[in-house]
């Protein structure tokens, strides 16, 4: 980075914010000589950005220095904070307020709630079934949930209290889960039966508060289940329940549905899909699902469902598919895990009780069972009809030709089947060995057409969850250094307005996502050649003893939220100016 001894370096930065949460420094902020990228696709100007109370203040060429903290940008581009898309910070919030390594990736802003999963608004006599739930579908510690979340709320306007004054690096907009609406209503009836009327109504109430009170919308899910392979609550709800609550979200400008359909199920996802389209299309609310997959060899599946969609939004409704611009991969352990489910005997072992697993591992019925439910399986997260995919990564035991082989290869070798060879493996190497899933090359031609287009919606790196798979932050980093510096398919202007003015408008989220002034200054400051998403690394920082994947820092030179530098040259600063960021007119 340029040095120029009129700004102040990195010590002084996290000096002067560090601890500082909600209001803007008195001094201000004065970032100099970058070239603007404002976040709305117009091409990118050279000038300067003044920063004063928490809003974007001035934004001109030559402003004067009036004493505030002052950040060179020579050299490098000046944007709006990264908007994450499709998260799961709803706990991990709490026992790492710094939201690592988020803010060291540019990113001020989180989406959560998603995927029908929320810890709000929540009774606590039902809390214990919804956190187990909540901790299996985005493999999650349930030990750190029950433990380092205060709890300190019931209600949505009690939670969305606790999160302003809690304070974190990111801000956070927050969906508003399907599964807490009914376990509150209902309790452990939520899990079994549609509601009566008196329950939907008690519902429509809650999530008509909770929008009210900083929520953005109401996610729901068609696809999961619990530990015991229970069909979640939310599959249980009929279309008089589905569409009296769509009908809420109607009544608040800007509100959308976010819904998870059965995309793995190729049988299920159009009767799914068709289902909200019918139900959001005639009450004019916007819909995003989860998700399209860009993969290359899901070439004709991507271009089915794309087309379908946009034959349904032609038809009246505003479906926008959430669509990952980022190769995906998973880390496979198996001392906990979702991957498993549809393969029980599997399943059954990576989250049962860890001084039985080699036992069964041993056992010729056990092995048995799972060879014949290993071949039966028709839906799993883990690419069991791919074993080529399936890459034996680390050994506990660290025995020497252990790893760097694919699970076809091992299976070969040993003249096994795959699951008897997996089995084999584990033994042979530690029940705490890992695999590693390959990536799997994308369509970059066709997600380059979906971040254009005006009804998508990218990002779904699902970060904040699976943290014993991968790491998700980073992912607008991976769409500059791949898409624009590396293989020049999108200009800076597309790839910014893509994660930053397309998501908050999206969202209904107006008072921020782009540099206009007075607007949130949330802001990213970034040269092309500095930044690169790192690989995963292990930490063991996890309330109860348990460890997750991060990433060292990206190269940002800094990421303000709210005014505030929250990360500045590599370094976090302490600051924790986030809060929940709800519905607000552009």
């Amino acid at each position: 980075m340029p040095v120029d001894p009129a700004v102040l370096d990195t010590a002084d930065i996290i000096a002067e914010f560090v601890g500082d949460r909600m209001d803007s420094s008195a001094r201000g902020l004065l970032i100099r000589g970058g070239v603007v990228v404002d976040g709305t696709g117009a091409s990118a100007v050279t000038a300067d950005l003044r920063v004063r109370h928490g809003l974007i203040a001035e934004i001109g060429v030559g402003l004067a220095d009036d004493g505030e903290l002052s950040i060179d940008a020579s050299g490098a581009y000046v944007t709006p904070g990264f908007i994450e898309s499709h998260t799961h910070f709803d706990g991990s919030m709490w026992w790492d307020p710094s939201c690592d390594p988020m803010p060291a990736y540019g990113t001020t802003t989180a989406v959560i709630g998603n995927c029908g999963l929320t810890v709000a608004p929540l009774r606590a006599e039902a809390r214990a079934s919804m956190l187990e739930l909540f901790c299996f579908i985005e493999d999650l510690p349930l030990h750190a949930f029950t433990h380092a979340v205060p709890w300190s709320w019931e209600t949505w306007p009690e939670y969305q209290q606790a999160i302003d004054s809690h304070g974190a690096a990111i801000n956070t907009a927050v969906f508003v889960g399907h599964q807490a609406l009914r376990t509150h209503v209902m309790g452990e009836d939520a899990w079994v039966r549609t509601a009566t009327p008196v329950e939907v109504n008690a519902m429509c109430r809650l999530l008509d508060e909770a929008l009210s009170h900083g929520g953005i919308g109401l996610s729901t899910t068609f696809m999961d289940t619990d530990r015991s392979n229970r069909e979640v609550p939310s599959r249980k709800a009929d279309d008089i329940e589905l569409g009296r609550m769509i009908d809420v979200v109607a009544r608040h400008r800007g509100a959308t549905v976010q819904f998870v359909p059965r995309f793995m199920q190729p049988e299920h996802w159009q009767g799914d899909f068709d289902r909200m389209a019918s139900l959001c299309g005639p009450r004019g609310v916007r819909a995003n699902w989860g998700a399209l997959r860009c993969e290359q060899h899901r070439s004709d599946e991507l271009v089915e469902r794309w087309a379908h969609n946009r034959d349904v939004n032609a038809g009246g409704a505003a479906m926008a598919p959430l669509f990952s611009h980022a190769m995906s991969y998973v880390n496979l352990h198996f001392d906990r895990s979702i991957m498993w489910h549809g393969v029980l005997a599997w399943h059954e072992l990576a989250n049962g009780p860890d001084d039985q697993k080699e036992t069964l591992l041993s056992d010729p019925l056990w092995r048995a069972r799972a060879r014949a439910e290993w071949d039966a399986c028709t839906y799993t997260l883990a690419p069991i009809r791919t074993p080529e995919r399936l890459l034996l990564d680390h050994s506990a035991r660290e025995l020497p030709g252990q790893t760097g082989l694919s699970l076809l290869e091992y299976a070969t070798v040993r003249n096994q089947h795959l699951s008897d060879a997996l089995a084999s493996w584990l033994l042979d190497n530690g029940i705490g060995s890992s695999m590693r899933t390959a990536e799997m090359p994308l369509d970059e031609a066709a997600v380059c057409d979906l971040i254009r287009h005006p009804h998508t919606v990218t990002g779904g790196s699902d970060a904040g969850a699976h943290i014993q798979m991968f790491s998700g932050a980073g992912n607008a980093t991976y769409l500059l250094t791949r898409y624009v510096r590396d293989a020049g398919l999108l200009s800076i202007e597309e790839a910014v307005h893509a994660v930053t003015g397309k998501h908050a408008a999206y969202f209904g989220l107006g008072d921020r996502g782009v540099l206009e002034v007075g607007k949130a200054a949330d802001v990213t400051v970034f040269a092309l050649d500095e930044i690169e998403l790192h690989p995963d690394v292990r930490v063991d920082d996890v309330p109860g003893g348990s460890w997750r994947y991060t990433r060292p820092a990206g190269g940002y030179r800094a990421t303000i939220a709210n005014g505030h530098v929250t990360h500045v040259d590599g370094e976090p600063t302490g600051a924790r100016p986030g809060r929940m960021v709800g519905l607000s007119p552009a």
